[in-house]
């Protein structure tokens, strides 16, 4: 039976889910959508509570559609359905809701970790987690005042990366003394008196470095804990994109 109804509440649930994230939070769930994360989804061990899909997709993603219904129930919905509950302009028709994985507890044997500090924009934390993954990051530490890791946005601009690198979320001022402690040097990239031109500096083997958020950069609150600063020279242009300059920071880091 293909549903076709709006008031369907498994077509409520989700659209809810992939809109709210007080009840992602409250559920403990996430929500995915296409062809691509619908498949890194079914691969990655996640337990998918529910799938949809349409025909058309059923017929133009065999591969994906037949892993989410291997893993659990794959309703059919029509056309119409897809278009009401998505959050993209043209869905590729699947759709999938699954548990959030259980927290890193502090990401331990880690060695290369990036600290996102109030960056609020979607498509850079996605971004930034997407870079940090492809430079062998060991994982991401958010401030409560990021973009939801788990907003569709997020994870489409992460490209499947959000769900495979571990990320933890908590306060700069109890993380970054945390990693002090375990023997972490962290670098906030900011401009002060002490910052050292990025280049210039030889990273320890535990290094994390914090990027802050889009309009006031990293905290008055997290600077003050950083074991130094380091900036990226620039002319030309008053500033980069935080995805652009953590880019640019990673790779530097990456290289040590």
């Amino acid at each position: 039976m293909t549903i076709t109804s709006r008031k369907n509440d498994a077509v409520k649930h989700f659209r809810e889910v992939l809109r709210d994230k007080s009840l992602r939070d409250s559920e403990g769930v996430f929500a995915v959508e296409g062809d691509h994360l619908c498949g890194e989804l079914a691969a990655g061990g996640f337990r998918i509570v529910s799938a949809m899909a349409t025909e058309k997709a059923l017929e133009k993603y065999p591969q994906t559609a037949n892993a989410l219904a291997q893993a659990g129930e794959l309703t059919v919905i029509s056309g119409d359905i897809a278009e009401y509950i998505s959050d993209t302009k043209a869905p590729q028709g699947l759709f999938a809701l699954a548990e959030k994985p259980a927290a890193e507890p502090g990401l331990s044997g880690a060695s290369r970790l990036v600290l996102l500090d109030g960056v609020q924009d979607p498509g850079n934390v996605g971004t930034i987690i997407r870079t940090a993954e492809a430079l062998g990051f060991d994982g991401a530490m958010l401030s409560p005042d990021c973009a939801d890791i788990w907003a569709p946005k997020t994870l489409r601009a992460s490209m499947g990366s959000a769900l495979r690198l571990p990320c933890v979320c908590g306060e700069m001022t109890d993380l970054i003394p945390e990693l002090k402690e375990r023997g972490f040097s962290v670098y906030g990239a900011m401009l002060d008196k002490t910052a050292q031109k990025l280049g210039e500096i030889t990273f320890p083997k535990r290094s994390a470095v914090v990027i802050g958020s889009e309009g006031r950069g990293v905290s008055p609150e997290a600077a003050k804990l950083c074991t130094g600063a380091v900036y990226i020279p620039i002319s030309g242009a008053e500033s980069l994109n935080a995805a652009a300059a953590a880019a640019i920071i990673l790779w530097e880091l990456s290289r040590k």
